[in-house]
């Protein structure tokens, strides 16, 4: 399938959900810290589970938005009767 180059659009995009995907890295690691050491019933560690989904669901939502759309086939004339 033929794709459409990304514009400056797409690209920003991209570096965008990237940008997210690398500060849910450290969320992640301080959801698991927080959970092993203050266990589930503190207010910080389910918060922080919010935040890694909140930096997932962002960095998913953005890479699909950064993929160009395909190139549309060319129409067919009709035949002149």
């Amino acid at each position: 399938m033929i794709r459409k180059p990304r514009h400056i659009g797409h690209k920003i995009a991209l570096v965008c959900a990237g940008l997210c995907a690398l500060m849910m890295l450290p969320a992640v690691g301080f959801f698991i810290w927080f959970w092993f050491t203050r266990g589930l019933g503190d207010t910080w560690t389910p918060s922080l589970a919010a935040v890694v989904a909140f930096f997932g669901c962002c960095a998913g939502v953005l890479y699909a938005t950064s993929v160009p759309q395909p190139v549309l086939p060319l129409e067919k004339e009709p035949a002149n009767s």
